[in-house]
């Protein structure tokens, strides 16, 4: 018996250490300490032609345009292009050509000119007044064949979009979400997302919003879990929105986020790098890309393939629909899988192993609201007993996922 509680001790001991490991794998490389463009911050950074592109920011004073097929060698494009140097700009990609939105010098010169290139050297003016007020910190993105101006300093929560630069159209002059800048936002799932930023008074937020046509929006939730923030950075990878840096809580922060569904969010270890706000995010090559930032404006590069551990195999989607635990745990000779319904739903209960395998299926079936029981006796689908170690119970519904870890002992 004293064997078996040692056992059983080192085993919770050894699930609180793996368990970062096995729930949150996730390796930043750093592809350059120092690129060769001056370090800089709010600044962005797009893809075209199979190359990153920067162009621009705070804390260099020219109209600079870089290039990159491995982020470490940057070749400079230009050292000034067409456009006036100014940070808090928005860039993006459509028609085969690179796109500069807006973004100021200070606050008392700011643009809301448009301007676009197809190989970062010679720029074209589309229009040098849109009709969209002046601004910085807004955000951009194509979504249905169309440039979108979201929000922005100062105080912005208007909606605007075009498919030709120079044309646009207003989608409304006042979106639900409060007004703000230096928040991000991305395209996934079909939709347009808004995400964080600071409102009016200097107030952070960490509300996620969504909309399927820029006018009529949706909050997915008020609160994310990560600390209100500005000057954040995400992308959309691996089917997740990413959200990371940003200044929080009075300081810089170095935390990564994700989501697949915009409203229950995971936080992956703390990055490599150094924490900051106001740094460039983009997807490149199967990875994510995080480059520059504040504070002591910074010039360099870091990538990530992503999460790589069972976290990523076994995504859940947190709700108040379903609870779920074992007992006893850990256990040598079986244990009760209880999991409470709100609603009915198809259901699947499964074991997997800490590699993300699947052992066993428990349960497929529809299921009323109510509180249900299963049994687990440690062995796997063909009815051999696994080995000691550390495993999870699934639970899988139409709307929602969770899983517990259980752990089998000799």
């Amino acid at each position: 018996m004293k064997h078996l509680k040692l056992l059983v001790l080192i085993c919770i001991c050894c699930m609180s250490i793996l368990s970062t490991n096995l729930f949150a794998q996730m390796t930043w490389t750093q592809a350059t300490a120092s690129a060769n463009w001056s370090p800089r911050f709010v600044f962005p950074t797009v893809v075209f032609h199979d190359t990153m592109w920067l162009m621009g920011g705070y804390g260099v004073g020219v109209s600079d345009v870089w290039k990159s097929t491995d982020g470490a060698n940057w070749i400079n494009a230009t050292s000034s292009a067409s456009w006036q140097h100014r940070m808090g700009h928005s860039g993006v990609v459509m028609s085969d050509k690179m796109w500069i939105i807006g973004g100021c010098v200070s606050d008392a010169y700011r643009y809301n000119d448009v301007w676009y290139s197809q190989d970062g050297i010679s720029w074209t003016c589309a229009t040098p007044n849109a009709p969209w007020s002046t601004r910085f910190g807004h955000t951009s993105v194509v979504f249905n064949d169309k440039i979108w101006v979201i929000g922005g300093y100062p105080s912005s929560n208007d909606v605007w979009y075009s498919s030709d630069g120079v044309n646009w159209t207003c989608a409304t002059t006042s979106a639900p979400w409060s007004v703000r800048f230096y928040h991000t936002s991305v395209v996934f799932d079909g939709k347009i997302w808004v995400i964080g930023g600071e409102a009016s008074g200097g107030v952070y937020k960490n509300d996620v919003w969504y909309s399927s046509d820029g006018a009529n929006w949706t909050q997915a939730t008020a609160n994310a879990g990560w600390a209100p923030r500005y000057e954040l950075a995400s992308v959309v990878f691996d089917n997740k929105i990413w959200v990371m840096a940003g200044y929080a809580n009075g300081t810089d922060k170095n935390d990564v986020w994700y989501s697949a569904n915009g409203v229950s969010w995971s936080q992956a270890p703390n990055a490599g790098w150094q924490a900051r706000r106001g740094p460039s995010s983009v997807v490149y090559d199967n990875k994510i890309w995080i480059l520059g930032g504040f504070p002591s404006a910074m010039n360099d590069v870091w990538y990530s393939t992503g999460l790589n551990g069972i976290e990523d195999k076994l995504q859940t989607i947190s709700t108040n629909q379903v609870q779920l635990n074992a007992e006893p745990n850990p256990f040598n000779k079986h244990t009760t899988i209880r999991y409470s319904l709100i609603d009915k739903s198809d259901v699947t209960v499964s074991i997997y192993d800490n590699l993300g395998k699947l052992i066993k299926n428990l349960v497929n079936e529809n299921k009323s609201p109510g509180d249900y029981s299963v049994m687990w006796d440690g062995k796997d689908k063909h009815n051999y007993a696994v080995s000691h170690g550390i495993y999870f119970a699934k639970i899988q519904g139409k709307d929602f996922s969770e899983i517990t870890k259980i752990i089998v002992v000799e």
